[in-house]
């Protein structure tokens, strides 16, 4: 039988104004009324995991944190404190020590034949943008944790599980602040040791539980939260008691109560399945011999190159419609409606329809209507381009929600400023593509590759790529063939985007070497079947016709 343990949780008192939901002028009264309830029971501990106040300027916080440090100061059980990122804002840590009369080293200690650590990682009002914990701090916890064969607690303020954030009022969109970037390398650690029992934080304004290799991460309510009230301000606590059940209950005005087993040591879950079987399982391609009756044609490089037509491209696809083929072509290149795509490949006696291409534009304009009924947007692009997003609903802003970026080759270097100053202040990065060349007859010429990196490395934000290998349009390809996509088969020239869509979408593929040389290849971007061209895969074709 484990001996009882009896803690007492509190954290994110924000003792200070009121901002937004936190109701930091009730602070201090509902920290006097927990530690009188905490006086009549039998806790072995308290636990403050800090954001003890809600930060105004240096001398203010001294104030506010010696107001804080007073009321704990007349509880009589044993109280640990923990750092958090706003008690760090304009304080140092010696000035928090000094206020608190607490060391804030990282420490543990053993109690009731459990260990419990109070890891404190430093939570400077930079640190969003610090590798943390550091490898320092994680060193300390891996060595720490190699010490005791004992049942462990980790105390922390911000939680380790990178656990979503949905509906949260502070971090449903901000949610790189309601963790950090190296908890991953933190839980490596807590599961390699086999003997943690529980994580547990504050930081994030709601109560929360996640259970990863058996280990439970528990997030405790704010003091003096209210969103999830209704105004009311929460009051929360926890008390939380470890023998042979874990046992998590909050008070006040947003209350749970948790039990469940202790974990047993150096019990561990399966492996996750890895990426590459996921992507085998939901990617699963036809056999290369399975019937074709579907043809998605890449354009450049494949039926031309550039303004010249690709010898056998027009007779191949001729013979393909004649044998009853549908085809639909895909295309990274969004400088042409489709319309226009339409007219050039007339001009190569290639006959398809407008209904028959797909180009990256076309991709980016679909998910933005799939998100908002008319999304504002800054455009950095073609006039095609332009004018597909804006015909599908979306509306150009001084204050967009997106900036869609695309290849101009009449781009002045001044067009950038807008879209990184408008991608700094909050706009989604969406992109046509990241091609950093399409061939023609006179040799390569910048895509929109080059235009993407560029202002992904001045504003700081990675892009989304809706064209190829996004799935996106290989998916809207297929539903306009109107067959299943065991008897569809691609054909480009460009491992990146051609080949690794194909195979992300769940597609037979043919590479080309009539477009864009072929470096080495991973194993996402290995075809199906080579050709030299589009005319040398025809007897391939021909011969795998669904009839």
């Amino acid at each position: 039988m484990m001996e009882r343990l009896m803690l007492v949780i509190i954290t994110d008192i924000h003792h200070g104004p009121t901002r937004y939901t936190k109701k930091g002028d009730a602070a201090l009264p509902l920290l006097e009324s927990v530690g009188v309830q905490v006086g009549v029971g039998s806790a072995d501990l308290i636990v403050d995991l800090g954001d003890r106040i809600s930060n105004v300027d240096h001398d203010t916080d001294l104030k506010l944190m010696a107001e804080v440090a007073s009321v704990f100061g007349q509880m009589d059980t044993p109280t640990a404190h923990l750092l958090g990122n706003h008690d760090l804002h304009f304080l140092t840590k010696d000035e928090n020590e000094m206020a608190l009369g607490h060391s804030f080293q990282s420490h543990s200690i053993d109690i009731k034949g459990k260990h419990l650590v109070f890891w404190q990682i430093d939570l400077t009002n930079t640190y969003g943008d610090n590798s943390l914990p550091s490898e320092d701090d994680l060193n300390w916890l891996r060595e720490d944790l190699e010490r005791t064969a004992l049942p462990t607690l980790i105390f922390t303020h911000v939680p380790l599980d990178d656990a979503a954030m949905v509906g949260n009022f502070w971090f449903q969109n901000n949610s790189s602040a309601a963790s950090l970037s190296n908890t991953q390398k933190a839980r490596d650690i807590i599961e390699a040791s086999g003997n943690v029992i529980l994580c547990v934080a504050g930081h994030v304004h709601w109560n929360n539980i996640s259970t990863i290799d058996g280990v439970r991460y528990l997030t405790v309510q704010s003091l003096t939260e209210s969103y999830t009230t209704q105004g009311t301000v929460t009051g929360a606590w926890a008390e939380i008691i470890i023998d042979d059940q874990l046992s998590w209950s909050v008070h006040g005005a947003d209350p749970i109560h948790y039990q469940a087993p202790v974990r047993t040591l150096d019990a561990h879950w399966n492996e996750p399945l890895s990426p590459k079987i996921i992507r085998q399982q939901n990617s699963r391609i036809a056999d290369p011999h399975h019937p074709i009756s579907g043809v998605i044609l890449d354009m450049d490089g494949v039926l031309f190159c550039g303004e010249e037509p690709i010898e056998g491209s027009a007779e191949t696809v001729s013979i393909l419609q004649d044998q009853g083929v549908r085809i639909v072509c895909l295309t990274n290149n969004a400088r042409k409606t489709p319309e226009q795509y339409v007219e050039k490949l007339r001009n190569f006696n290639i006959d398809l329809n407008d209904d028959d291409i797909l180009t990256s534009g076309m991709a980016v304009a679909q998910y933005l209507m799939t998100r908002e009924d008319k999304p504002k947007v800054h455009l950095i692009g073609s006039k095609a381009l332009v004018d597909t997003v804006l015909a599908a609903g979306a509306i150009e802003s001084d204050d967009p929600d997106y900036v869609v970026a695309s290849i101009d080759l009449d781009l002045k270097i001044s067009d950038m400023t807008p879209a990184i100053r408008h991608l700094t202040s909050g706009a989604q990065f969406l992109a046509t593509n990241y091609d950093a060349v399409i061939p023609t007859h006179d040799g390569p010429e910048p895509e929109a590759g080059p235009i993407v990196a560029f202002l992904e490395a001045a504003s700081g934000e990675k892009a989304i790529i809706l064209g190829k290998p996004h799935t996106l349009l290989f998916e809207i390809a297929i539903g306009k063939l109107g067959v299943s996509k065991d008897e569809v088969i691609l054909i480009g020239d460009t491992p990146a985007t051609d080949i690794a869509g194909a195979r992300a979408a769940g597609l037979r593929s043919i590479l080309v070497a009539s477009g864009n040389p072929a470096s080495s290849l991973i194993d996402t971007q290995e075809p199906t079947l080579r050709f030299a061209n589009l005319k040398a895969a025809l007897p391939f074709l021909i011969s795998h016709i669904d009839t």
